[in-house]
């Protein structure tokens, strides 16, 4: 194996060389370095597949129902990690998702023009935990929150592929998740679990145009600068419901549940402002993306 051991070497001799040269920590590297670079490449026990995501979001229990919307088509991304069987297939298990994002960019038409302008995402966007921009006009502003390569994982979940679904683990919901009060769910209420969607943001811009109107909406007029983190739940309907999301036999496209019996999509995002908002998506594999590793 070594080419200093030869055949006309004793065996009492190549035990010495060999121990002196293992006590070197600069050998002990080498060949360690050595041994891993002749290791198949599936040998990693997990892989990443990015996800785009076409989301769509529902606005209800407004003033007067003047605010009220379904707002589709709304870009975002997605990263999720799976494990790989010994021969580098993905296989059922423990999933993560490490990055999570949607852009919202609309104009509601009422007694007062909203303009919303915001990016949701878990945990960074572009690598930024805490921007600094707000409004489109602020230096920085992007267009997307594109994953970086963070490794912990934002939500856990198990994959069965046989059931073709993704089940999240335990997700304590706040009280005031499956409250009908309009008012009763902002960021500030606590869920818990490694099942919820943790360090989720929510950070731009809510532009109103209008007077009395903005003020019995919740907005000032003008802007109305966003920064807010919580996490949350992804629970489909009220308590006990399910808590998985359906994913295709070649793992390429993702769903939320739908068919709630009160008309909503599949989960409630919390809002400072009176009223209720909700949200639903769709993910399809992106296999342009360099976090695309999954065979």
């Amino acid at each position: 194996m070594l080419a200093f051991v030869r055949a006309g070497c004793p065996e009492r001799d190549q035990h010495a060389i060999l121990m002196a040269m293992f006590a070197r920590p600069y050998f002990v590297s080498i060949f360690m370095m050595t041994l891993l670079a002749g290791l198949p490449a599936h040998a990693s026990d997990r892989c990443t597949i990015s996800y785009r995501v076409d989301a769509s979001l529902q606005l209800t229990d407004t003033y007067l129902g003047k605010g009220d919307a379904l707002v589709k088509g709304l870009p975002g991304s997605m990263v999720i990690e799976y494990p790989l069987d010994k021969d580098g297939a993905v296989t059922d298990g423990k999933v993560r998702i490490l990055h999570f994002s949607v852009f919202e960019k609309f104009t509601i038409e009422t007694v007062a023009d909203i303009t919303t302008t915001l990016h949701h995402f878990a945990p960074t966007c572009n690598g930024t935990a805490a921007p600094t921009w707000r409004s489109p006009k602020d230096k920085g502003f992007p267009i997307e929150c594109a994953y970086t390569g963070d490794r912990q994982p934002v939500a856990v979940g198990k994959l069965s592929r046989e059931s073709n679904a993704i089940t999240w683990a335990k997700c304590k919901a706040a009280d005031s998740y499956w409250a009908k009060d309009r008012s009763a769910y902002v960021p500030g209420d606590e869920s818990k679990g490694r099942g919820c969607l943790n360090e989720m943001h929510a950070v731009g811009n809510l532009y109103c145009d209008g007077r009395f109107a903005c003020k019995m909406g919740g907005l000032a007029r003008g802007d109305n600068p966003k920064f807010d983190v919580w996490t949350q739940p992804m629970i489909h309907g009220p308590p006990g419901s399910e808590n998985s999301v359906a994913i295709s036999s070649d793992l390429r496209t993702i769903r939320t549940p739908t068919g709630r019996k009160d008309g909503f999509l599949s989960y409630n995002l919390p809002a400072d402002s009176p009223g209720r908002a909700w949200i639903a998506w769709i993910a399809e594999r992106d296999d342009t993306s360099p976090h695309t590793t999954c065979p």
